[in-house]
């Protein structure tokens, strides 16, 4: 069976840059730039991917393209086609302590 996973908003608990971060998810391979977000902050997402079986979505902080500064991994989810409906997401980059923390909702379907 073809899924379909739906961002549908994402809220900054915690920012791990000084001003702002600028996000990026990855699901299947695909690269998705998201909004720059700031502590407190929520945004309505539009992005829909289709996938079968099982697929990961991580969520990063995009530091640039410097030898010496690689980008954050916040963290990652494993994504099925059997969960189905819309639910949230916690991205927690220090798992307990200081560091990034996303909270991003999405919804999983089927592919109609």
């Amino acid at each position: 069976m073809t899924a379909i996973l739906q961002l549908k908003s994402i809220t900054c608990i915690r920012q791990q840059e000084t001003f702002t971060d600028e996000l990026y998810v990855t699901f299947n391979g695909t690269k998705t730039a998201l909004p720059n977000m700031t502590q407190g902050r929520t945004k309505e997402l539009s992005h829909a991917y289709q996938f079968n079986g099982t697929a990961s979505l991580s969520l990063f902080e995009n530091d640039g393209d410097h030898w010496y500064d690689r980008d954050d991994h916040i963290g990652t989810h494993s994504i099925s086609e059997s969960t189905t409906g819309e639910f949230p997401l916690t991205f927690d980059e220090g798992r307990g302590s200081p560091g990034a923390r996303y909270e991003l909702t999405v919804d999983v379907g089927p592919a109609s």
